[in-house]
């Protein structure tokens, strides 16, 4: 059994910015209640059944992967105080993982670094890497969907859910499956590593995740049916729900501690203090929702990158290679045709080390000043911290098919001018697949009457457009 210090630790350090319900840490375990990255279930929610993906799940959580990939590179850090810096800010820096030393010696999560050295002035602070995060975590996506088809990412890098439906056949009893899935974290992650990961088996998501925080290293907690995870919820704190701040914290002013306690409260009152959310509360209790693992889809970014002869920080020079970067990716065969809808930049930091922005657009589009304009801008809020040696941009994410200009651009060979009855074939074309599925065509077209008359429905008519 784990320390309860080094539990507390733990639980604390998988506080993040990604998740939307920020206390979903569970406390049974001697842990420090705080907000979580993403200590819920897996992403989507099947709600009256699985109609797709996995019911059967298995949660694999490395609480502080960041930090400990960390203190892999760097050993000799392992036997002091060390804490991984937030990501993302330029001004007035606060922590984001520490150490087990550095908790002993007060050091906690979100603290300033003014007041985490005050605690603990033999402190080590280290830059966020997330490029080299990033790599971790494909590599570990990359060798559990060699054992199983069915694996999706948590919203924290060191947190993923299996599906386990029909593995019995292959791999024998819940518990062999997980001792076959953790040494296939051998290839990928060092022996200090694989060995520190908590799993927990059970039906649906929530189950396993709430299973996994349970567990500890080389224990895993296996709740193998409905009935008997019904009766291991019942022990859980409501902390541990998928719920907003404000929800938890109503029911413990209630004194509902558990979820045990939350069962024995009638529907109609949870619906009508907290709506649906009360409702799906009292499902994810009593076992009577079960959220399958979904299927995760690999996506294939489109990459530029730029090395720079010697490492600069001097703005000018990061917007210049922004630019060639936007040209060049938009140049690439794979976007042709795509509008692009998310984006991410990264830049390896003189020294070592990593530095990433995103940026999501609210309307995908292919023009180039608008990306550029959007990185740009996304560099002066968040820049890195120190001189960069080199550039590279993502295409993550893909939006509707750009513009289609050979149907509505005029150009010297298809001259399309409808006043002169020139229609290009690519319209002919349009317009009649249009009548095969639809009967008739939609296309109307705008026709001049009497632009100069005081009534505005004598200017124009709407005329069907016929190819």
């Amino acid at each position: 059994m784990a320390h309860p210090r080094a539990l507390a630790a733990d639980f604390s350090n998988s506080l993040g910015r990604s998740s939307r319900h920020p206390r979903r840490a569970a406390t049974s375990l001697g842990v420090s209640p705080g907000t979580s990255n993403g200590t819920g279930p897996g992403t989507g929610a099947a709600r009256g059944g699985v109609k797709r993906g996995s019911r059967t799940a298995a949660c694999l959580w490395l609480p502080t992967f960041e930090l400990r990939l960390e203190l892999v590179r760097s050993p000799d850090l392992d036997s002091t105080s060390a804490a991984l810096l937030a990501p993302g800010e330029s001004t007035r820096r606060t922590l984001w993982q520490v150490s087990e030393r550095a908790w002993d010696a007060g050091v906690r999560p979100g603290q300033l670094i003014s007041q985490a050295v005050s605690l603990c002035p033999s402190l080590t602070l280290l830059d966020p890497d997330p490029a080299h995060y990033d790599a971790a975590v494909e590599a570990i996506l990359e060798a559990l969907s060699g054992r199983t088809p069915i694996v999706e990412p948590g919203v924290e890098r060191g947190k993923v859910f299996l599906g386990m439906d029909g593995l019995g056949r292959l791999y024998g009893s819940p518990k062999n499956q997980l001792r076959t899935m953790l040494r296939t974290l051998f290839d990928v992650l060092p022996r200090p590593l694989v060995a520190s990961y908590r799993v927990g088996y059970a039906p649906g998501t929530f189950g396993a995740w709430t299973a996994a925080a349970r567990a500890t290293p080389g224990g895993p907690v296996v709740v193998e049916d409905d009935a008997s995870l019904a009766r291991f919820l019942s022990r859980c704190p409501v902390q541990a729900l998928p719920v907003e701040d404000e929800m938890v914290t109503r029911l413990e002013r209630l004194n509902i501690r558990t979820l045990g306690d939350l069962v024995r409260l009638p529907e109609p009152a949870l619906v009508a203090q907290f709506g649906q959310d009360g409702r799906d509360a009292l499902m994810w209790a009593t076992a009577r929702r079960i959220d399958p693992v979904r299927p995760w889809h690999r996506p294939h970014p489109i990459r530029a990158s730029l090395e720079f002869a010697d490492a600069t920080g001097q703005v000018e020079v990061w917007h210049a290679a922004l630019d060639r970067l936007v040209e060049r990716a938009l140049a690439r065969d794979a976007r042709r045709g795509r509008s692009v809808h998310e984006m991410r930049v990264i830049g390896r930091l003189e020294g070592g080390g990593s530095w990433t922005v995103d940026a999501i657009l609210r309307e995908p589009t292919a023009e180039k000043e608008r990306l550029a304009f959007l990185l740009r801008s996304r560099m002066g809020l968040s820049p890195p911290p120190r001189a960069l040696t080199g550039l590279a941009l993502e295409f993550t994410d893909f939006g509707a098919p750009a513009a289609q200009s050979e149907l509505f651009e005029a150009n010297a060979e298809q001259g399309r001018t409808l006043a002169d009855g020139k229609v290009p074939h690519s319209l002919k074309e349009a317009v009649r697949e249009l009548r095969l599925r639809l009967g008739d065509s939609p296309l109307y077209r705008v026709v001049e009457l009497d632009p100069w008359s005081r009534i505005p429905e004598r200017r124009h008519a709407l005329l069907r457009f016929e190819a």
